[in-house]
């Protein structure tokens, strides 16, 4: 009888997966032992992804783009080791009057432009803006209600994660797979069986608008609150697109500021109700933050500007461009998720891959050729699968001047790396000259979008 091999011995993380401890060996058998050499190495490494992903891959990945460059601009080193703790006029340290400014101003900016009277913008993610909410609004052993992990409930919404930190108990809404949203016929049951106080909707899948009216009149009729978590469709949002979360019902409003938001890492909590707000802002601070680095925030107002600017053009063109991929991908015979119910309304766009092996597997054989995307939950009406389709976004290639006419090739490649139709190596120069037929990035505000 074979024994299995032994675990891989690692220094980073001893307690991580088989998987990622066999990663971490060969990593850190490939890092030279002098700390000075190893972070030489580090830096060369990460130069060599920076090249990739802007000279020869397509980073398809729904959860990332690229900077606005005003933001980046902005981002002055000197005010990442300067720490801000309290409001104006009520800070912890003294003499910070100029950076008042830049305070009041970027809050004031990303409400604006993502439609609410309150932005609270120092959580460092949107996974700690979620945990704010959390805090604010349940007290441990509460219930909240959210997504399956199947249906792009992320993380952050499941007991794993942010709500077990909290000490709260979940429960999963009742989800309509063919509609691709909560089943709102089961929701009062549930609700009534359950009795959350807060139900959280959004999430890592987003290809249809919530019907957030009918989900927010249930859930406030049961007395809790409704949280919409924004995170991949904020960039639409800030420009009119997809839905009105604040004013379609929804109590409060989280997101990344990266992803489709295209400003850097962080979380923004937005809301109109004062007294929650005010919950809220206590929970991050002095609750969750003390610095949290005010350097990202020049650059997140740069991207809130850049959206408010392009009026819907760059929301509409991440929208048209997902819509040909979606059409392109059916014609190379894939199963594309949401098809029954028409094209997708976001820059989303979901294959399902269970008779392909699976998420994962997929991922990485396309990543093998230098398309890179990830495992998405599979909503498939005959059955969800919570790793069994691939998600692709196209926030970050519209940005780099890619359009509907190139969709049809982008589609092929992506079907022969599924397939394996191919040898690799000859696809992925195909790649790398389809990622050649367009250079340097588009401005959020300034943008030629086709």
């Amino acid at each position: 009888m074979e024994t299995a091999p032994a675990p891989e011995e690692v220094r980073t993380a001893p307690w991580a997966s088989p998987d990622a401890r066999a990663r971490l060996a060969r990593v850190e058998r490939e890092l030279p032992h002098d700390p000075a050499e190893a972070l030489r190495r580090a830096g060369e490494a990460a130069q060599a992804h920076v090249r990739r992903i802007e000279e020869e891959a397509l980073l398809l990945y729904a959860g990332g783009n690229v900077p606005e460059a005003a933001g980046t601009a902005a981002h002055a080193r000197m005010l990442s080791g300067q720490p801000s703790m309290g409001y104006p006029g009520d800070k912890y340290q003294a003499g910070l009057e100029h950076l008042d400014l830049v305070e009041v101003a970027v809050a004031r900016t990303v409400a604006d432009v993502m439609g609410a009277r309150f932005a609270e913008v120092r959580p460092t993610s949107a996974t700690l803006a979620n945990l704010a909410v959390y805090t604010a609004l349940a007290q441990p052993g509460d219930t909240i209600a959210v997504l399956p992990d199947w249906a792009g409930g992320h993380l952050s919404h499941h007991a794993v994660g942010a709500p077990g930190v909290r000490g709260l108990r979940v429960a999963e809404l009742p989800y309509d797979a063919a509609a691709l949203d909560v089943d709102l016929d089961r929701l009062p049951g549930m609700l009534a069986r359950e009795r959350p106080v807060l139900v959280v909707v959004g999430g890592s899948l987003m290809l249809r608008p919530h019907r957030l009216e009918a989900i927010a009149e249930a859930v406030h009729a049961h007395g809790a609150r409704l949280l919409y978590d924004a995170s991949h469709v904020a960039g639409l949002i800030a420009e009119g697109r997809f839905q009105v979360p604040l004013r379609e019902g929804a109590d409060l409003l989280t997101f990344s500021t990266y992803k489709s938001f295209g400003g850097p890492a962080g979380g923004v909590v937005a809301g109109d109700d004062e007294e929650l707000m005010a919950r809220v802002a206590a929970a991050v601070y002095p609750g969750l933050t003390a610095n949290y680095d005010l350097a990202r925030l020049l650059p997140l107002g740069a991207a809130a500007v850049g959206h408010g600017r392009s009026a819907g053009r760059y929301a509409d063109a991440c929208t048209a461009t997902a819509r040909a991929l979606e059409a392109a991908l059916a014609a190379q015979g894939l199963p594309v998720l949401g098809q029954a119910t028409g094209p997708t309304r976001s820059h989303h766009v979901a294959v399902d891959v269970r008779a392909l092996g699976g998420g994962p597997g997929a991922a990485r054989r396309l990543a093998a050729v230098d398309l890179l995307l990830s495992e998405i939950g599979c909503p498939a009406p005959d059955g969800p699968d919570p790793r069994g389709a691939i998600r692709i976004g196209t926030q970050t290639v519209t940005r780099q001047g890619f359009t509907e006419a190139d969709m049809p090739d982008v589609a092929r490649a992506l079907a022969d790396g599924l397939q394996a139709t191919r040898p690799a190596e000859v696809l992925r120069d195909e790649v790398h000259a389809l990622r050649r037929r367009h250079t340097g990035t588009r401005s959020l505000a300034d943008g030629d979008w086709g």
